[in-house]
């Protein structure tokens, strides 16, 4: 009997270790069969001509995928590389918000602390405080709305007319009674970290961000050079675009960097390496949209926090998913579609969330008209395709929803976060959630 159980405990241990090797195997190829997928999708865009520019994924802080793909400079024909540097936009705004916490952690400013010793001029400055500021509710007028600007975005422009010229606008709205999003808010916070410091905003920079992380790639940006991508329209053919003058972008859009770096400094922001843990919660505050130098995210029903940014033909997306220790960035030069389609297709490719069956049966108890317990007048319709559940909105736009299980339906969308319906188990009831709200529903 001892021989026998023996000889099928050997068995089993064998059988054993034969899965273990199977599943290890499988995990290992997991990562190689996404990258086939991700460069397949990159080749495609490539080949066809309608992207160009840099992507990159880490994992728990060390790179899992890179690919940079088309012409940094389509004159030269020099073809972009990984460590190809461009303009990031307002990607910049994440590291001046980063700057301007480390200065509350100095104990050189606060946060509830008003403008008007900074800036006397600038309308309501007595009311407007750094946080105001931060989070885009401040009602200082964006002077990227004026036309001044874009007649003279390819000039220099000092410190000192720019501020000249937001100290001329008029409020869009009383401070903190409305989000807008305004670059004359991250303008004037460079303005008061130089002040501060007695530096300039590119020597903080280094200093502060850039030096303790390595990032030997980012830097306040001049003219572009030989080392940096330049940006492209497409108009029957790629067109170089008009650089702007980086002098009156100075804390919203003068940052250039790599699709690593920026990897780099936003897993390393939203993991707490670089500020205190109270801060980084301030900064992650939505009101409005806007977090205070952060966007939310939210991808395949996963959340993330980042910043996106334009500037010429530039456009840049970074978002670091807490929950699976994935920093991802998409940096491009010159494209004919929406990047934000690009970067949702990568970033599902890599997620790989198999989708949960549902029968048409089951599908069918979600049917019909719910109405707000809160409004009477607000209602919520759903319809049957075979086995998918979709909200018909405003009896004309249909919305396919995904199933995620236990009666939860989710609707994503490429502009907003994802809208959540889950349902009693019986579907008389619906809960209406998106960024963090929830409305109670019930069926007709």
């Amino acid at each position: 009997m001892k021989t026998t159980f023996l000889l099928l405990f050997s068995i089993l241990l064998i059988f054993s270790c034969q899965e273990k090797d199977k599943k290890t195997s499988s995990n290992q190829n997991k990562p190689a069969t996404i990258t086939l997928k991700i460069d397949s999708l990159l080749n495609t865009y490539e080949k066809s001509g309608e992207f160009m520019g840099s992507v990159a994924l880490s994992k728990k802080g060390k790179p899992i995928y890179s690919k940079a793909i088309g012409y940094s400079n389509i004159e030269a024909e020099k073809k972009s590389v990984s460590n190809t540097k461009y303009r990031i936009g307002s990607v910049t705004k994440t590291f001046t918000a980063t700057l301007i916490f480390k200065a509350i952690e100095e104990n050189k400013l606060e946060l509830n602390e008003t403008i008007e010793n900074y800036f006397p001029n600038v309308k309501n400055a007595h009311k407007i405080n750094i946080a105001h500021l931060l989070q885009h509710r401040s009602g200082v007028h964006s002077y990227t709305k004026d036309k001044w600007f874009f007649n003279n975005r390819t000039n220099y422009i000092s410190s000192k007319e720019m501020l000249a010229k937001i100290s001329t606008y008029e409020s869009d709205f009383e401070p903190d009674t409305n989000g807008e999003y305004s670059n004359s808010n991250y303008f004037l916070l460079a303005l008061i970290l130089e002040e501060i410091y007695n530096s300039s905003y590119k020597e903080l920079l280094q200093e502060k961000i850039c030096k303790h992380l390595e990032l030997n790639n980012t830097y306040v940006g001049k003219e572009i050079n030989k080392n940096e991508s330049y940006s492209y329209n497409y108009d029957e053919k790629w067109i170089e675009f008009p650089e702007s003058d980086l002098s009156s972008t100075k804390g919203t859009g003068s940052i250039v960097s790599t699709a690593k770096d920026l990897n780099i400094f936003f897993e390393s922001l939203l993991t707490g390496k670089i500020l205190s843990t109270e801060n980084l919660v301030l900064m992650k505050s939505i009101k409005n949209r806007f977090g205070m130098g952060l966007f939310r995210y939210k991808i395949n029903d996963r959340q993330g926090f980042g910043h996106r940014g334009r500037i010429d033909e530039f456009r840049a997306t970074s978002i670091y998913f807490d929950k699976e220790k994935l920093a991802f960035t998409l940096i491009s030069n010159g494209s004919k579609i929406d990047i934000n389609e690009i970067y949702q297709e990568i970033l599902k490719l890599y997620l790989n969330d198999a989708p949960i069956e549902i029968s048409e049966n089951e599908v069918k108890n979600f049917v019909g008209v719910y109405v707000s317990q809160n409004d009477s007048e607000d209602t919520s319709v759903f319809i049957q395709d075979k086995n998918i559940l979709v909200n018909f909105i405003n009896n004309e736009f249909k919305a396919p929803l995904i199933y995620k299980g236990n009666n939860r339906f989710v609707l994503e969308q490429m502009y907003a976060e994802s809208i959540s319906f889950t349902f009693s188990a019986d579907g008389k009831k619906m809960i209406f959630e998106q960024s963090g709200n929830k409305w109670n529903y019930i069926k007709e």
